[in-house]
């Protein structure tokens, strides 16, 4: 029912598109951060299931110099 396809436009941007009235989703940089925020948070958000948690455990790591 939550079918999609992800198209990138030419400005290098993607967006997630809803295959049954061709909604757009979610548009981010990249084809991976698209496809996970739409499979991770909006998807469930559309079908009620969402409980707000998007961290994971364990994963408290900080890239960069501070």
């Amino acid at each position: 029912m939550y079918e999609y396809e992800i198209r990138e436009s030419r400005y290098g941007l993607h967006t997630s598109f809803l295959l049954s009235d061709n909604s757009p989703m979610v548009t981010g940089l990249t084809e991976e951060a698209v496809r996970l925020v739409t499979d991770t948070i909006h998807i469930p958000v559309l079908k009620g299931e969402f409980d707000g948690w998007t961290s994971i455990m364990g994963k408290a790591v900080v890239d960069g110099k501070l």
